[in-house]
């Protein structure tokens, strides 16, 4: 009977030596966990890319280019996120109404990525162009883009 007290006694005291999986005992996270979502265009908002300037002035003219003499041009380097909210800056200062755009179709894209988010205006007194494009920093892949068009001389 000894011989099992004895032995139970070493058993727990070795047990009570080895860390438990606790709060107390756990170190603490250094480092973003990977995530398990897998995306088409996953995260990179951690990288570093060319600034917008130099983005443009690279950029093959027949994807994008700002009308001559165009009234605004806007170049930004954004979270894919932002998107709506820039389009909507775009459309506020160029008097255009239009609907809001739409991401929920996009689930293929983290919201964190990186892309480019060039825009063009041109105002004449005849007529009125819109444009914009969404290019991803990493890959130089076309996400998005939209263009537009009115006449402002009277029927």
């Amino acid at each position: 009977m000894q011989v099992l007290i004895l032995t139970l006694v070493v058993i727990s005291s070795f047990l009570l030596q080895q860390p438990q999986e606790s709060e107390e005992n756990t170190a603490p996270t250094l480092c973003i966990p990977f995530e398990t979502t897998s995306y088409k265009y996953p995260n990179n908002q951690y990288q570093t890319f060319r600034t917008e300037d130099d983005f443009y002035h690279q950029l093959d003219r027949t994807i994008y280019e700002e009308y001559n003499d165009a009234t605004l041009n806007i170049r930004q380097k954004i979270a894919f996120k932002d998107i709506p909210k820039a389009e909507e800056t775009f459309h506020l200062k160029t008097n255009f109404i239009r609907e809001k755009i739409d991401l929920s179709q996009h689930t293929f894209i983290h919201p964190n990525r990186q892309v480019y988010f060039l825009a063009s205006f041109q105002q004449t007194n005849q007529e009125t162009y819109h444009k914009y494009l969404v290019i991803d920093a990493e890959t130089q892949t076309i996400i998005l883009g939209d263009s537009n068009y009115q006449s402002n001389s009277a029927p």
